[in-house]
């Protein structure tokens, strides 16, 4: 019987740090360049958050609200002082992937002439940053459904330069998802396909807690009742 095996990042690899600087150089090649002629189209838009704009902006500003999220999510993480060893060095690293992707969206709505959204305030479940499993947990969460949203968005994408650096993000948002699996003892095996693309709703309906949105009324601030822990497995499970 032939063995199979997967080609997939070693946790303590992912866990050195890389060369920002050259990622974040990829990344504002793809999407500033994008800054040219009439790149934001009026199509209808994957999802608005923090602002009215439709096409391409309203896409990308819905892709940095995700940014903001999970950028945030890490930097508690860290601040938390839960985290040693290896998931300590991955989560810095996706910590700085995230800003890297904040900056580089940001940068492209401003140089096209969009504002960009502005940052809400996040809430999450106390035990999500209580210990390293619950950090590990909610990046669980977290990381599929960032890449099923860029997924989801793709096709409604009207620049081709916006389309290619929606693709790199979202390739470096798959290496998350398997620094992660890696640190919970996951290898997915070979014929398990790839995160799914997300709708919108799918995509509201799994961050909708973090942002106040979540099962009860009234948006806004925190003071509602308890967050609890998503379940693993993502959106569509």
């Amino acid at each position: 019987m032939e063995k199979h095996t997967v080609n997939v990042p070693d946790v303590e690899g992912f866990a050195r740090p890389r060369t920002r600087r050259d990622f974040f150089k990829t990344l504002a090649v793809a999407s500033v360049g994008a800054a040219g002629a009439g790149l934001f189209t009026s199509k209808k838009a994957f999802a608005q958050i923090g602002g009215t704009q439709e096409g391409d902006a309203g896409i990308f500003n819905f892709a940095l609200t995700l940014e903001f999220l999970e950028r945030d999510f890490y930097q508690m993480a860290l601040d938390a002082g839960v985290l040693s060893g290896p998931a300590l060095g991955v989560v810095t690293n996706l910590r700085d992937h995230e800003q890297a992707h904040v900056d580089a969206i940001t940068a492209a709505l401003l140089g096209a002439g969009a504002t960009p959204a502005p940052k809400p305030q996040f809430t999450f479940p106390p035990e999500a940053l209580a210990s390293q499993d619950g950090v590990i947990q909610l990046a669980s969460v977290l990381e599929p459904t960032g890449v099923g949203a860029y997924l989801g968005a793709a096709p409604m994408i009207q620049s081709p330069d916006l389309l290619e650096a929606a693709g790199t993000i979202a390739g470096v948002e798959g290496d998350h998802v398997v620094a992660i699996k890696n640190l919970q003892g996951i290898v997915p095996p070979a014929n398990v396909a790839f995160e799914q693309a997300l709708t919108k709703d799918q995509v509201l309906a799994a961050i909708a807690p973090f942002l106040g949105m979540g099962g009860g009324g009234g948006g806004g601030g925190g003071g509602g009742g308890r967050r609890e822990m998503p379940k693993t497995g993502g959106p569509g499970a």
